[in-house]
C-alpha cells in the first residue's frame, strides 16, 4: 500500500471538482470545498480540500458528524434504491448509514465503519492574516464496506451519488453539493439529485 502522502500527491495530480452548489442561498457562506476521487478495484480514495471559517470537531463514530466541519459522499450503486451515507468530519472520524431515503437509515456496525482510514491535514490561516482554516482528508474506502453489495471490483459497478460539505453545528451553518439539489429546505437526503457517477 502506498503512503498516505503519495496517495495525496496523486490525486493532486487528477481532476478536482468544486462543491460550490448552494442549493439554499439563505445560508450564505464563503466556504470553499473540492473533491478528487480515484480506485484501484478494492479501494475508493477520497480526498477533499476546504476553505473554512469555522473548525468543530466534537463527534465520535457513528454520531452527529453533520454538526462538525464535515464532508459527506452518498452513493447507491447499480440502480439499488438503497444508498449509502459516507459522512466524515475533519479529523476522520465517520459515520456511515444504509436505507431507501432519510427516514429508513440503518447505521454500519462500528467494526465496518472503523476499517475505513483517514489521513487529516489541518492548518489556521490565521498566521497569513486571513481568519479560517484550511484542510484536507484523505479517505480510503474498502469495497467491503458496502456490506449491503457484493462488490467485486469497483471497475464493474455503476453508480450515482453527491459529494458535500456542511456544518450544522457551526456559527454560520452551511450545506454545499457538487451536484444540484431541489429541496425547500436542507437535506442532502435526495436521491434524484444524484449525479452520474464513472467507475472505470
Amino acid at each position: 500500500m502506498e503512503t498516505a502522502e503519495k496517495l495525496i500527491q496523486t490525486l493532486q495530480s487528477l481532476n478536482s471538482f468544486p462543491i460550490r452548489c448552494n442549493p439554499w442561498p439563505e445560508f450564505l457562506t464563503d466556504t470553499k470545498a473540492s473533491f478528487s476521487i480515484a480506485h484501484n478495484k478494492d479501494l475508493i480514495f477520497l480526498k477533499y480540500h476546504v476553505q473554512e471559517k469555522y473548525l468543530i470537531a466534537n463527534e465520535g463514530y457513528n454520531g452527529n458528524i453533520h454538526n462538525d466541519s464535515c464532508v459527506e459522499f452518498f452513493v447507491a450503486f447499480d440502480g439499488d434504491k438503497g444508498y449509502y451515507n459516507l459522512e466524515f468530519n475533519c479529523l476522520g472520524f465517520s459515520k456511515i448509514g444504509y436505507g431507501k431515503d432519510r427516514s429508513e437509515r440503518v447505521l454500519l456496525p462500528l467494526e465496518i465503519v472503523k476499517k475505513l482510514r483517514s489521513h487529516s491535514r489541518i492548518s489556521s490561516n490565521l498566521m497569513d492574516d486571513r481568519d479560517g482554516f484550511e484542510w484536507e482528508i484523505l479517505l480510503i474506502i474498502p469495497k467491503q464496506t458496502f456490506i449491503y453489495h457484493q462488490i467485486k471490483s469497483f471497475g464493474e459497478i455503476k453508480a450515482r451519488g453527491n459529494f458535500y460539505k456542511c456544518g450544522d453545528g457551526l456559527p454560520q451553518p452551511h450545506f454545499l453539493s457538487w451536484n444540484m439539489i431541489n429541496s425547500e429546505n436542507p437535506d442532502f437526503h435526495q436521491r434524484e439529485s444524484f449525479g452520474e457517477l464513472a467507475f472505470k
